[in-house]
């Protein structure tokens, strides 16, 4: 008889490792494979979105953001690296009625200013030249005129890493929000980053690109209680008993962690493989302090 978590382990919904447990479990300390685990385990939580978010904090930043986004503004998503944000953004975007929004998705991918407007134009189907109008103003153009197309979608352009970006080619898409022409506006965006993004909207010189932002959501580290609805959505969904991880296990992960989800998710990836190479059904506080990095 299988033990439970050797049915985690081959739930592809949970922690994504179905075709390479026994590789994984050599493997199980390359961060590499933690992360793309992790990366797994983000994807089948936000293919059920915003009604599947766990944490209630969560549930309601991503109402409002919702609601900013239908009546057409635009927001920031902000949070130290592994809070969350990603995650979140993907559960709201997938809220969405597809017929009514189209998402944008842009990732830092280490462009210049001109860079990301091209990157922006592929993605709309609009081919830049050398010729002509500047790209910037050609997007707004070409943006207005798929509004005017009856049943086009609303663009919602949602930018990953957005601290990375120069604040010229924020300011970029901040224009390109707005129709050159009538009072009118043709997309929403959604900004997430870190502190340091959080720290260039408050500057007095960016003040432009902040007050186009209807609000920035803040995302916070976990506690206890909102890490138990974590893991507990998680083992929800690899249909795998509550009890898998103990309570005292589930005190010392949130206590390890320090609130950080991905930080949480990579630990229980690595004690889910422990307990399963062990043949354990239940993941106890003592396995935790076994296999627990140093802080």
């Amino acid at each position: 008889m299988k033990s439970y978590t050797d049915s985690l382990l081959m739930d592809e919904e949970f922690f994504g490792v179905r075709d390479h447990v026994m590789q994984t479990i050599a493997l199980f300390s390359s961060s590499e494979m933690l992360k793309s685990s992790h990366g797994m385990l983000q994807k089948s939580h936000t293919q059920t979105g915003i009604e599947g978010l766990a944490v209630k904090r969560d549930l309601e930043i991503a109402h409002r953001a919702h609601e900013f986004i239908k009546v057409s503004r635009s927001f920031a998503l902000i949070g130290t690296p592994g809070a969350g944000k990603t995650t979140l953004a993907r559960a709201i975007v997938s809220s969405l009625e597809p017929r009514s929004y189209r998402p944008i998705w842009l990732s830092y991918a280490g462009c210049n200013r001109g860079g990301v407007l091209r990157i922006l134009a592929d993605k709309v189907g609009l081919e830049l030249n050398r010729k002509g109008l500047p790209p910037l103003h050609k997007l707004q153009r070409h943006l207005a005129f798929q509004q005017k197309e009856p049943g086009s979608p609303f663009p919602v352009i949602v930018v990953d890493d957005a601290q990375h970006l120069e604040v010229e080619a924020i300011m970029d898409l901040c224009a390109i929000l707005a129709h050159p022409d009538e009072q009118k506006t043709l997309a929403s965006l959604m900004l997430i980053g870190d502190e340091s993004l959080d720290r260039t909207l408050r500057l007095e010189s960016h003040r432009a690109i902040a007050s186009r932002m209807a609000c920035i959501f803040r995302m916070e580290p976990l506690n206890q209680d909102e890490t138990r609805a974590l893991l507990g959505r998680r083992l929800e969904a690899a249909k795998a008993p509550k009890d898998l991880f103990a309570d005292d296990a589930i005190e010392l992960l949130a206590a390890l962690s320090r609130g950080n989800r991905r930080e949480l998710m990579n630990l229980g990836v690595m004690l889910c493989i422990e307990a399963h190479s062990r043949e354990e059904k239940s993941i106890p506080a003592e396995l935790v302090l076994a296999r627990a990095p140093l802080q």
